[in-house]
């Protein structure tokens, strides 16, 4: 039984070479078979990574972003960088203090979707609540967290608008702050970045 396994195996692939030469003449299949240069394989790698990130609006990793809100309170603008198409990092600076962190984009590694829910963790260093409005002397600084919970678009051109809601929590009291929620509007744009 096994020979004649073999025999069928061995019989079918010389049939297999007997089509293809006639189909493309013996010259022509040596050439087929190595007609692949360096620059053929260097645009099949650029191939698969954009295949891999596809059409996804998150291909466009830099940002640069607007943020009126925010962990600072007032103004701020930032940067933030998607490590994957779900996991966003920033970073930004505004009239009153900075921040840092990360959010979780839920839906993030669906190439069709523009809109994207989000859960953030931040630190940020503030001047204190009061010395925002001028009621105490200016060099007091506090350090809080800020959970943001938002949703965010990004055009496939790279425009971004998101708004979140978010609570703040004191980091040394672990209190409520004089302000426990607040929150965001963010207007900004991603560079492509492969």
């Amino acid at each position: 039984m096994k020979k004649i396994i073999i025999i069928l195996l061995i019989s079918n692939n010389l049939l297999a070479q007997d089509v293809l030469t006639e189909s493309f003449g013996s010259e022509n299949l040596e050439t087929l078979n190595y007609s692949f240069s360096k620059k053929d394989l260097t645009k099949i790698e650029e191939n698969k990574t954009q295949i891999a990130w596809g059409s996804n609006p998150r291909n466009n990793r830099f940002g640069v972003n607007i943020n009126m809100g925010s962990p600072t309170f007032v103004l701020s603008a930032s940067l933030d960088y998607f490590i994957t198409s779900s996991v966003n990092i920033e970073a930004g600076a505004g009239f009153v203090g900075a921040f840092g962190g990360m959010k979780y984009h839920f839906f993030g590694s669906k190439n069709t979707a523009n809109w994207t829910p989000y859960l953030g963790l931040f630190i940020a260093r503030n001047l204190t609540d009061f010395d925002i409005f001028g009621s105490s002397s200016g060099d007091d600084w506090n350090t809080n967290l800020y959970f943001p919970v938002g949703i965010q678009y990004i055009s496939k051109y790279g425009f971004t608008f998101g708004a979140e809601l978010a609570g703040r929590i004191l980091v040394p009291e672990l209190a409520a702050a004089l302000f426990p929620f607040w929150g965001a509007i963010k207007f900004g744009y991603h560079f492509k970045t492969y």
